[in-house]
């Protein structure tokens, strides 16, 4: 009977220890995965990608229900909810307390496929912008031609090719994927890459990158590069530019030039061209009719020129943007993509001031008017003497002043530069105090560059200087287009004037200097104490002379 007990109770034991682990099973979150595999028509192939995955949302389902929450990192963070809520947030902005159910709501909404690969794609710039960690380990797929994600808790992710795709020849996968009961074992398929282009301008080094600076008048070159999209698949594969400049440069028709695969093209027979399209668009070259003869991955590059105007702007950058039109459903020819790359010009600001320097030579705060000036460009031919217009101008503190500014050609009104004759005479330097003020000279539409300020008149009372003062405008522009570094710095050879420099923040775009003059030398007056000197010596003399005389006549008459 005790034996019968043991065995009861050990089966009992057994059965609660499975009873438990059937629970745990069960309470188990459930999982899905995600294949991605090669397409069907196309030569893009999974073997040799990198895929990143990142989770946006958890998911908790129940039956066909379906409810969400934030997904939370290691750290606690919730990467994406900026991405909803952010300063540049998709459904709201800089929302604190943002809803998980209206971000999942946006989501909902897009059900169209060009505008959910859009959706994965500004998910993707999300992610590299804020470098977002990735939820696993990125996933190789070595040799295959598909590979699947195994062991994801339901949610909703965004799944990329991270591999390089400058690489002609090389696909992408840009794909925003739900993991449910209902969709448990999603596939993506690989897709050929999205058709890129891009946009550059020609540096003042002569190489091309994403901005230059520029002097009003100069004539710049942009270049405008796509690569060849597989096509094959299509009946008709529309693949158009767009290119729209800022006002402030004006287009020269004769100047663009197209190449495919190095190799000038005559329009009409590679390209159709048409001038002004549409308000804003200033050309569009249609490479439609002439894909049949363009080679997957060949190049494609189209270069004009334009002329800057003074309608360029300060303190900003003068974006010209080019916009690649392109099929993206074989099954309807109708349907197009586009996407958009710009490079900027800048055209900086030049602020000098007259100063005062003592009878030591050393620089005061003390400002100055009455000088006048002659710019001129330092180039490798010679000096060329700047011309002007000007524009009455005001400053942060109501004051009006005169601006002056680059003319095109050497066609200006005028090209002497007289300095500000009223405000203070001092002033605290920052920023917002350039231009407006006692002893200013404010000019407008420089590149970077060597310039030769030449004093033609000097303030009363004030030394004119024996030498130009040399200034040299630096700037460094980054990769992406923007201006890292904005400086100046000066020189004077001469005696007895001093320049001083000094870089200003980059965004306003604006140099300054200091340029002084020395006061004149004190000459000796009359009827100071040299002349009186002279007349009691004249009159002692004179007094000798006669003394001398009227005893030579007595002597003669005795």
């Amino acid at each position: 009977m005790k034996a019968i007990k043991k065995v009861l109770a050990v089966l009992a034991c057994l059965c609660l220890v499975l009873s438990c682990a059937v629970f745990a099973v069960s309470a188990a979150d459930p999982t899905g995965s995600i294949t991605i595999q090669n397409p069907d028509h196309s030569d893009a192939t999974v073997a040799g990608k990198t895929f990143n995955v990142y989770k946006v949302f958890n998911a908790t389902t129940n039956g066909t229900n379906t409810s969400y929450s934030w997904y939370t990192d290691t750290n606690g963070d919730v990467p994406f909810y900026d991405f909803f809520y952010g300063p540049n947030g998709v459904v709201a902005k800089n929302v604190t307390d943002g809803n998980v159910q209206k971000a999942v709501e946006h989501v909902a909404s897009i059900t169209d496929n060009l505008d959910l690969s859009q959706f994965a794609e500004s998910l993707h710039t999300y992610v590299t912008t804020n470098s977002v960690a990735t939820y696993i380990d990125p996933v190789e797929a070595g040799t295959s031609t598909s590979v699947k994600i195994d062991d994801l808790s339901y949610g909703y992710y965004l799944v990329y090719d991270n591999t390089d795709l400058s690489t002609p020849g090389t696909s992408a996968v840009r794909s925003a994927v739900m993991l449910s009961n209902v969709n448990k074992d999603a596939v993506i398929t690989l897709k050929a890459n999205r058709p890129q282009v891009t946009k550059q301008v020609k540096e003042n080094n002569g190489t091309y990158g994403k901005g230059t600076s520029v002097s009003i008048g100069d004539v710049v070159t942009f270049r405008i590069t796509t690569l060849v999209p597989q096509h094959t698949m299509y009946t008709a594969y529309h693949y158009s530019v767009e290119d729209t400049m800022h006002d402030g440069m004006v287009l020269n028709t004769a100047s663009i030039k197209v190449y495919y695969d190095d190799v000038l093209q005559a329009e009409g027979t590679g390209y159709d061209l048409t001038l002004a399209p549409s308000a804003t668009v200033d050309f569009a070259v249609d490479f439609t009719d002439y894909m049949d003869n363009f080679d997957t991955n060949k190049t494609l590059v189209i270069e004009y020129d334009a002329t800057v105007t003074n309608a360029i702007e300060a303190q900003t950058a003068n974006q010209n943007t080019a916009k690649l039109i392109y099929s993206n459903d074989p099954t309807n020819e109708l349907s197009t993509g586009s996407v958009e790359d710009a490079a900027n010009v800048y055209s900086y600001q030049l602020v000098f001031t007259k100063f005062a320097q003592d009878t030591n030579g050393v620089l005061t705060n003390v400002r100055l008017a009455g000088a006048e000036f002659q710019l001129y460009r330092v180039t490798g031919s010679g000096d060329e003497l700047i011309t002007f217009t000007t524009e009455t101008a005001t400053n942060v503190e109501g004051a009006s002043f005169t601006k002056y500014i680059v003319a095109a050609d050497g066609a200006g009104t005028t090209d002497t530069l007289t300095v500000h004759g009223e405000g203070a005479a001092t002033i605290t330097l920052d920023h917002l105090n350039l231009g407006g003020h006692l002893g200013d000279v404010f000019i407008f539409g420089l590149s970077e560059g060597e310039y030769k300020l030449v004093e033609t008149k000097a303030p009363d009372g004030y030394v004119l200087p024996d030498a130009p003062f040399m200034l040299n405008v630096v700037d460094e522009i980054g990769a992406l287009g923007s201006v890292g570094t904005l400086n100046v710095t000066g020189s004077h050879t001469g005696v007895g004037s001093i320049v001083n420099t000094k870089g200003m923040a980059e965004s306003i775009l604006t140099v300054w200097a200091e340029i002084t003059n020395k006061p004149g030398a004190a000459l000796p007056e009359t009827g100071g104490m040299g002349t009186t000197l002279f007349t009691v010596l004249g009159v002692v003399l004179m007094a000798g002379a006669v003394a001398f005389f009227t005893s030579r006549k007595r002597s003669s008459v005795a």
